[in-house]
This record gives structure tokens, C-alpha cells and sequence, in this order.
């Protein structure tokens, strides 16, 4: 509070750090950052969620019996336009573009009234009466996902202008779930919106799969494909209770596992053999973690 009762803003001063050292600073923002209740109560929903979450209950994600699924769904215009309204205020920062991660948290649409209505409308069935897989249903949503990453396209284009540079654009995805997730990646690469694509998997870390897939998706798009690394390969994050224990002195607080500078540097062998063109660390806050990554030879 301090830090914004003095007029700093804090992306401005990180992008100027960045900059100062001769990086570029994307700004990243989780998808959907919204808390359920859980055995601690609400506190996660009261220090993370957003005021427009908490007015909007109408236009949370809703599963196949009405449940209300916490997330905050893209179905909705109003939804969208508050996402968008975030990213366009830091377009007008100093940061270099935005990544647009998909990894924090699923889901983004569920069986929302938008969606619902739309599909009876077009195929005069229930989707809620479908395969959750069936393409048709699949594509609606996807629909939707690339119409927001069209107007998140359009609006770094307007924001750029205004510089007169470029703003680039970033989307960390999961390998097998993307399409699943509202995400139809091949035409964001295909219509040119994208600078880089982080392909991850939603886990802990230390997964293995075929980026080759990937790379040939997006092959003379000009976007750069990047492995996406996950740090923590076990343990959880912690609860209220345990943060409690720990503090009185009842508990040691957990060790977790984590990717070593050796795993480090061959497994970017193995995605660079692969064609990706970087890697894209994620939870990489260990000091041990940033010397591992920073010692890695350049492609």
C-alpha cells in the first residue's frame, strides 16, 4: 500500500529494470486467478479474488448440473471486456507485450447460458445431452477463446501504435488440454497473432512429451514455440492451518522437490533437439534455479 500510496507502478518499474538490462519484459496474466471455499475457509477468495467476481456470481463457469465451478467464464461479454480492460491497462505501461496463461487455472467455459444457447440455436440439441468431447461442442468454445485473443490482438496493435513499436503477444498453453480449454492455437498461429507459445503440461514439473507437434504448427508464422518447465516436481502449497503450525513452532515447514541445474540443462538439450526455440521457466523463484538457467548455453 505504501509503494501505490507513492505513485509507483510497480509493472513500469519492473519493465524499466528489464529494460535497463537489456531484456524484455512481458507481463503475464493468469487466465483465471479465481478461489473456491475450501476446509481453510474463504480466505483465498477474499485476498485473490476480484470485486467484479464477487458481483457477478451469474457469470461464473457452471458444470454440466448448474454447478457453480468458481471460475469466472469467458462466455460472457462482460467477462471478457474486464479481462481485456487488465491487459490494456498494462499495454500502457513499459512492458514489451502480454502472455496470456492458460496454466492458471481451468476451466474458462463450462456450460454457461451464452453457450448453452448458442449451441441449441445452431444444432437444436442440449449440450449438456452431448459427449464433452463432440467437436461441435468444441469448437463453439473455441470460438469464443479466439474471438478474446483477437480483441487482446487488435488492442496491443492500438497500444503499440500509440509507441510506435510492436507489442507482442504470448500464450501458455497445455499440450493435450488446449482444445478442451477453449484454445485453437493453430489459428491464433496461423492468423499471426502470436510472438511466442509456451507449450507446458498442467502439473507438477519434470514432464516429458513430443514438442515436435508444436514446432511444425508454427512454422513460418513468425512465432517462437518454447518449452514450458514447471520447477516443482512435488509437495503442495500451503495451507492457512500449516502456516499457522509452522509459525508456532509445531511444524517444519516441507521440503519441496524441485528440478536440479543438471535436469536443468538436459532436458533443454532434449526440447532444443526437438526444434523448440527457448524455454520458458515457470515457479523458477530459488536462487539455486535462476544460476541453473542463467548458466544454459544459447541456441
Amino acid at each position: 500500500s505504501r509503494i501505490a500510496g507513492d505513485g509507483v507502478n510497480l509493472t513500469q518499474a519492473v519493465a524499466a529494470a528489464c529494460h535497463e538490462a537489456g531484456l524484455q519484459c512481458y507481463a503475464s496474466m493468469r487466465m483465471n486467478g479465481d478461489y473456491a471455499k475450501s476446509a481453510d475457509g474463504d480466505l483465498n477468495q477474499r485476498q485473490f479474488n476480484s470485486t467484479f467476481w464477487w458481483q457477478h456470481p451469474g457469470q461464473h463457469v457452471r458444470g454440466p448440473k448448474d454447478e457453480d465451478k468458481t471460475k469466472l467464464s469467458y462466455a460472457f461479454p462482460e467477462v471478457r471486456e474486464f479481462k481485456l480492460g487488465i491487459l490494456s491497462e498494462l499495454a500502457t505501461t513499459g512492458v514489451d507485450g502480454v502472455n496470456l496463461d492458460f496454466l492458471r487455472h481451468p476451466p474458462f467455459l463450462g456450460y454457461d447460458a451464452p453457450l448453452l444457447q448458442a449451441f441449441r440455436e445452431k444444432y437444436g440439441e442440449d449440450a449438456r445431452a452431448v459427449q464433452a468431447d463432440d467437436s461441435r461442442w468444441l469448437d463453439l468454445r473455441c470460438e469464443v477463446m479466439t474471438g478474446f485473443v483477437r480483441a487482446v490482438r487488435s488492442m496491443l496493435d492500438e497500444a503499440g501504435a500509440k509507441r510506435g513499436r510492436r507489442l507482442g503477444l504470448s500464450a501458455r498453453v497445455d499440450w493435450r488440454e488446449y482444445r478442451a480449454w477453449g484454445c485453437d492455437i493453430a489459428r491464433w498461429l496461423q492468423a499471426g497473432w502470436l510472438d511466442y507459445l509456451v507449450i507446458a503440461q498442467y502439473k507438477l514439473g519434470g514432464y516429458k512429451f513430443d514438442l515436435r507437434p508444436f514446432v511444425a504448427m508454427a512454422a513460418g508464422t513468425g512465432c517462437a514455440v518454447y518449452f514450458g518447465e514447471e520447477a516443482v516436481l512435488s509437495g503442495h502449497d500451503l495451507t492457512a492451518k500449516e502456516d499457522r503450525l509452522i509459525a508456532a513452532g509445531k511444524m517444519k515447514s516441507p521440503q519441496r522437490g524441485r528440478l536440479t541445474p543438471d535436469q536443468y540443462r538436459t532436458r533443454a538439450a532434449q526440447w532444443h533437439a526437438m526444434g523448440a526455440d527457448g524455454v520458458h521457466l515457470f515457479n523458477t523463484y530459488a536462487p539455486e534455479d535462476i544460476r541453473a538457467a542463467a548458466g544454459l548455453p544459447s541456441r
